[in-house]
């Protein structure tokens, strides 16, 4: 026998359904919005009363800035190797600064696909800031030990665009692997089942 729908149900799912249209705003149109969008949402959905309406709204706003924060997460790694590679560029010369830089790219690519500290993100985020006047800073401190302008041009170019894509090349043997895992957790499961 088929379970009655009840109220709460209806409710539940109007949420979602409203959820599932304003994910597909802006997240500034969703702090910010107005009065005459939210009256038609609202006729729109009229099961949900004022209260529900403004729990569903702040629930997708929660949930798109934690999606805002988890992509800005995987750039924290590029941003951290860029500021190793040249405070060891500036410190001891350029050959130790790109080891340890591609280094720590690669170890920071790692972990940070593994852990995710929300409170830590807000303060690395701002890091981002420091990788501009670090360009300009690796390439005076080039300029004076004797490099070529072409070469600090090619070797700032090649930090910035380099980082990125060593960044995508170092997450991909962690992808492999975790979907490795993923699967031989699978298999382990059907064979248990039978």
């Amino acid at each position: 026998m088929q379970r009655k729908p009840s109220r709460s149900d209806a409710h539940t799912e109007m949420g979602r359904q409203l959820a599932s249209q304003l994910y597909d705003y802006k997240l500034g149109e969703l702090v910010n919005l107005s009065p005459a969008e939210k009256s038609k949402l609202e006729a729109k959905f009229p099961q949900l009363d004022e209260a529900e309406f403004g729990y569903v709204v702040e629930q997708v706003i929660a949930a798109r800035r934690y999606e805002q924060e988890r992509v800005g997460w995987q750039a924290v790694p590029h941003d951290l190797a860029v500021l190793v590679f040249v405070a060891l560029t500036c410190l001891v010369n350029l050959r130790v600064g790109a080891i340890v830089g591609v280094g720590a790219l690669v170890l920071l690519e790692g972990l940070f696909q593994f852990y995710f500290v929300r409170p830590m993100y807000r303060f690395l985020s701002a890091l981002v800031w420091l990788t501009y006047p670090a360009y300009v800073l690796v390439a005076y401190v080039l300029y004076h030990r004797g490099y070529a302008p072409v070469l600090i041009v090619a070797i700032v170019a090649l930090t910035w665009g380099g980082s990125y894509v060593f960044g995508i090349v170092a997450r991909l043997p962690l992808h492999l692997f975790l979907e490795a895992r993923a699967k031989g957790a699978e298999e382990a499961a059907k064979r248990k089942r039978r």
